[in-house]
């Protein structure tokens, strides 16, 4: 796949910076690793942009990927069909916490990932809560590792059931 030609369809009063173009190219020129199962990511954030980016590298890494907008939304999906969730705490209408309260409450019993930008406002009581906690600022490459970890079959999960 040539990258120079690749578009991802982003809202256009929402540019990306060179920042997103150069993180996206780091983890993307690699390629998908050939192990990867197609397994199904939930992906909840109200930044369209940073979304729709993260959402197409999981992408081409063989991951099927959900994303809204909402997490109101997200609440009435099929969660049944999901194996790790992605979501970011600063939202409107239910921050992360609260969605990590009501998807536990439905039933859902896969690793729910926080990724924020206020990693060191949050107290250790709701860090605790979630399979793992991820600073906005650390790199894709990390990200892709944590999800790795969480659904390589050979590996023992340490989330809560």
């Amino acid at each position: 796949m040539n990258h120079e030609n690749s578009k991802l369809r982003l809202p256009s009063s929402n540019p990306l910076t060179d920042d997103d173009w150069g993180r996206y190219n780091e983890v993307s020129l690699h390629g998908p690793p050939a192990q990867v199962q197609k397994y199904r990511i939930l992906c909840v954030d109200d930044d369209v942009v940073g979304t729709t980016l993260r959402a197409e590298i999981l992408r081409e890494h063989g991951y099927l990927v959900v994303v809204y907008h909402s997490p109101l939304a997200a609440t009435r999906c099929d969660l049944s069909t999901f194996d790790l969730a992605i979501v970011d705490f600063e939202m409107p209408g239910l921050n992360g916490l609260e969605l990590f309260l009501r998807i536990r409450a439905i039933g859902a019993r896969f690793p729910i990932v926080l990724l924020t930008g206020h990693l060191h406002a949050l107290s250790y009581e709701d860090r605790v809560l979630f399979a793992r906690c991820i600073d906005k600022g650390t790199t894709m490459r990390y990200l892709l590792d944590t999800i790795a970890g969480f659904l390589d079959p050979n590996q023992v999960a340490d989330y809560g059931s």
